[in-house]
């Protein structure tokens, strides 16, 4: 077992029952020890998860059952803050803000995605400029050290595709490429944070197409169409419908762009969202200089014939 993590959670637990580690640790292990498995160095044998167990009154079968409930519930938390902050939703964020205590987080990663929301947050209401944000971001996965690695998971990932947009030339287009790569050969761990993984791909179109790649703009919006059709969602599926438009459009395949518009139609009215309606036919209208529903129109009429 992670002893990183689960002793996080007996923090947790001991917070609550207002015991003093000292108190906590008497008779179990030093409390040199006891920072030595905080920071992961060492794991917890058995024997002591029982002893903290009996120290809390909680039943061992019954603690790490918890610990794992509580971990669940954390991940969700946390996912839920940072989908709040990046939505700008102000009065919420200080609402779910005040639910997380840092030192209680028992997941390495689900910290990071916290600190990581914070300073998008920073960021966002203007609490930091685009340098500090940066500054911040890469000390907390250590870039540009962490691009020698060959794995990631999709929480370093996300962090790394928010420094695209803080970086310029040569060193975003380095970094680009590096993460391209990275979805090229599935080189992420990914297990729960399936929107996280879809927001890292439509960033990663969006920069492509801003540097002209159309043919990676086309690729890639194809991972995330294949993805979310196999995993029945339509979380972005209408900006990757958009960007294949562009793309075809910009390389003149215009038979591909009309295919393309007509599908993010599609979508769109599937899910029948008002907002995302609106958002979006301002987009194609403002994009390619057309009344988004005469071209729908004309084209269903076109492709009868």
């Amino acid at each position: 077992m992670n002893s990183m993590e689960l002793s996080n959670y007996l923090e947790k637990i001991r917070y609550g029952r207002k015991m003093t580690q000292e108190e906590f640790l008497h008779g179990i292990i030093s409390m040199r020890q006891y920072q030595r498995y905080r920071s992961g160095d060492g794991e917890i044998p058995y024997h002591k998860v029982e002893q903290f167990a009996a120290k809390l009154g909680i039943p061992t079968r019954k603690l790490m059952a918890g610990f794992e409930e509580e971990k669940n519930r954390q991940a969700k938390q946390i996912n839920t803050f940072y989908n709040t902050v990046v939505n700008r939703d102000t009065h919420n964020v200080e609402n779910q803000k005040k639910q997380i205590v840092k030192a209680f987080i028992i997941e390495e990663e689900n910290r990071i995605l916290y600190e990581h929301a914070l300073i998008v947050h920073d960021y966002l209401s203007y609490q930091l400029s685009p340098q500090e944000a940066k500054a911040k971001n890469a000390e907390l996965i250590d870039y540009p050290e962490i691009l020698k690695r060959e794995y990631f998971t999709d929480i370093e990932v996300l962090v790394l595709s928010s420094l695209l947009n803080l970086s310029e030339g040569k060193e975003q287009r380095k970094l680009l490429e590096r993460m391209t790569f990275i979805f090229e050969e599935e080189n992420i761990i990914s297990d729960v944070h399936e929107h996280i993984y879809m927001l890292i791909l439509q960033r990663l179109c969006r920069m492509h197409g801003r540097l002209k790649n159309f043919a990676q703009v086309i690729r890639l919006s194809d991972l995330g169409i294949v993805r979310g059709q196999e995993r029945r969602s339509y979380y972005l599926l209408d900006y990757f419908f958009y960007y294949k438009a562009i793309a075809y459009y910009r390389l003149e395949d215009y038979r591909n762009f009309e295919l393309h518009l007509f599908r993010l139609y599609n979508v769109l009215h599937m899910e029948e969202n008002s907002r995302k309606i609106e958002k979006f036919t301002k987009m194609v209208e403002k994009d390619f200089d057309i009344v988004y529903h005469t071209f729908i129109m004309k084209y269903m009429k076109k492709e009868i014939m």
